[in-house]
């Protein structure tokens, strides 16, 4: 195993291992839980815990459309009655069968068995405004709590509470909400966390979010300017603008770097930017996928993976947040069939030698688990802390690098047709002046030809002014004349021959007569030139043109020409 060879499996190694890798991130792992056996949720000291985070795994109390405040605004316990129970992991009110639209209360008790140490609790996603209470007093106030819904304004980003240093706490979390279809609480795992250990994952939380954001932005910018200055490339324009999208989408489902960069910033904003840059992450990736490997997908195909994101955009940033979180399920699904898509597409590419196709197929594979883990967090089913950042990097790092490859490889080939075509353009332009004189005398062809006609009509007519011997040497010097013109379409379809196959690639559905009339095009010859190459009129060639360009899918303002000439 040479060199070349063996750096090739250690990147395809390492590609597997990343990817395996992430995988596993999707996959919940063990951590500390505490749960509650009896009234009260148990913490131990800390000093005897192996991990600083010890996630609630317990049932916490509701009460529907209930505050502990009387009317004057005074805190009173006994005014909650009638309580039902709720995961702690998935304490939204519409899984009890309330209407998402209301407010209540969420209850829990918690013993500390060392009160000395500090202790912080992290509701890592709040559905609604919340005003948390613990023994009585009001601890701190997320958002705009009121019951009259239309004044109720959700908070953002996390709630993290300083747990008294008390024994028994009695914990009770206020929530209105307007905003989500899931209803109002806590859809996340939520946590008891040693504070100082907190404050620094806190703090390295969002040095690495800022730095892997960073990183993701620059990575598209160079490649949109790759597309600007080097290589007029579409899949390097669609592929940069699919990073600062997908970066900017982090921002606002981690919270913890926006929140950080602007402090005021509404919910309202946050959700909406959320979807659209979803929508839109989605249509770039397609188009980056269907311009680095064209001619698979049909012109409707294309379409509707364009246009349907547009009108997802559309509609999140026009309709109320309520009406917006009803969309997601439509775009997740959406995201797996372009996830399909994209499978289905590099299938295809392997199959017919694509270079470099199998690396991507590969590379497709990191970012549908990071996908995944995307949905599986926004689903409410999976929390998790970098593993979408990671898994975003690692894909935009490698396809990055596959780009570059891929053009390094475009462009030795383009140098390897340029010396073939300058050889090919040797024996073209001997033959060229044959085409020529043929052409230019073609008039005299078909004259020729109505002469014979008419003599033959005159023998007919026992005219002795006609000969037919004469007419029998016309008849020779006219074979003579079309044995050269096949001869000449026969060199010409020699000399194209690479470049039929080159065209025979990229576009399978041109026709034989296709293909003649894109070869003519392609050496330079005009429509007059074609119509008496092929013995037919200029409607008929420019009828053939337009053909062409329909299957070749161009757009308008591209030139036929210099498209058969580029390839």
């Amino acid at each position: 195993m040479n060199l070349k060879e063996r750096r090739f499996l250690f990147s395809k190694m390492s590609l597997i291992g990343i990817t395996f890798l992430l995988l596993g991130g999707c996959i919940s792992k063990k951590q500390g839980v505490v749960t509650s056996d009896n009234e009260y949720i148990d913490i131990p000291s800390w000093n005897t815990q192996k991990t600083t985070k010890l996630i609630i795994d317990s049932k916490l109390l509701f009460y529907w459309k209930q505050w502990p405040k009387n009317e004057q605004g005074v805190f009173d316990k006994n005014i909650l009655t009638r309580p039902d129970t709720v995961n702690s992991t998935s304490s939204v009110w519409t899984r009890k069968g309330y209407p998402p639209k209301g407010f209540g209360t969420y209850r829990f008790f918690i013993k500390q068995e060392d009160v000395q140490n500090e202790a912080v609790l992290n509701l890592s996603r709040v559905l609604g405004a919340c005003e948390v209470w613990i023994n009585g007093e009001k601890q701190t106030t997320h958002g705009n709590l009121s019951k009259n819904l239309a004044d109720s304004v959700d908070g953002i980003p996390a709630l993290i509470v300083e747990l008294p240093k008390e024994e028994f706490l009695d914990v009770m979390l206020l929530v209105s909400s307007s905003n989500s279809r899931l209803g109002g609480g806590f859809p996340l795992q939520n946590s008891i966390d040693e504070k100082a250990s907190f404050s620094l994952f806190k703090q390295r939380k969002f040095a690495f979010e800022s730095l892997v954001t960073l990183l993701i932005i620059i990575f598209g910018m160079y490649q949109i300017f790759i597309y600007t200055s080097v290589h007029k490339e579409k899949y390097f324009l669609y592929f940069g603008l699919f990073c600062i999208i997908g970066a900017s989408r982090q921002l606002f489902v981690s919270e913890t770097v926006i929140h950080k960069m602007f402090p005021e910033i509404s919910f309202e904003i946050v959700q909406r930017l959320r979807y659209i840059c979803f929508y839109a992450g989605l249509g770039l990736i397609f188009l980056y996928h269907h311009y680095l490997y064209p001619g698979y997908f049909s012109r409707r195909v294309v379409l509707f993976f364009t246009l349907f994101p547009v009108l997802g955009t559309l509609y999140v940033a026009i309709a109320p947040v309520f009406y917006g979180t009803y969309s997601a399920p439509v775009f997740q699904l959406f995201g797996f069939i372009n996830l399909v898509a994209g499978y289905w597409l590099m299938v295809k590419a392997i199959k017919d030698e694509k270079p470099f196709a199998k690396w991507i197929l590969l590379n497709l594979i990191i970012i549908s688990v990071t996908f995944t883990n995307d949905i599986l967090n926004a689903m409410m089913l999976r929390k998790t802390d970098f593993v979408v950042n990671m898994g975003l990097l690692t894909y935009v790092v490698f396809q990055v690098y596959l780009n570059h490859k891929i053009a390094k490889r475009k462009e030795e080939m383009l140098r390897t047709m340029t010396l073939e075509v300058a050889q090919m353009n040797e024996q073209i332009q001997t033959n060229k002046a044959k085409i020529s004189k043929l052409l230019h005398e073609s008039y005299y062809h078909l004259k020729s030809k109505r002469e014979i006609a008419d003599n033959l009509t005159k023998i007919k007519q026992e005219d002795d002014t006609v000969s037919l011997t004469n007419i029998l040497k016309n008849l020779k010097s006219e074979l003579l004349e079309d044995n050269q013109l096949n001869t000449i379409k026969n060199d010409i379809e020699i000399l194209n021959y690479e470049y039929l196959k080159r065209l025979k690639a990229n576009a399978p559905n041109l026709t034989d007569t296709d293909l003649e009339i894109c070869s003519y095009i392609h050496m330079g010859l005009g429509r007059n030139e074609i119509s008496r190459l092929r013995n037919t009129t200029i409607e008929a060639v420019r009828k053939s043109r337009y053909r062409v360009r329909k299957k070749l899918e161009l757009e308008v303002d591209e030139d036929l020409e210099n498209y058969l000439k580029n390839i």
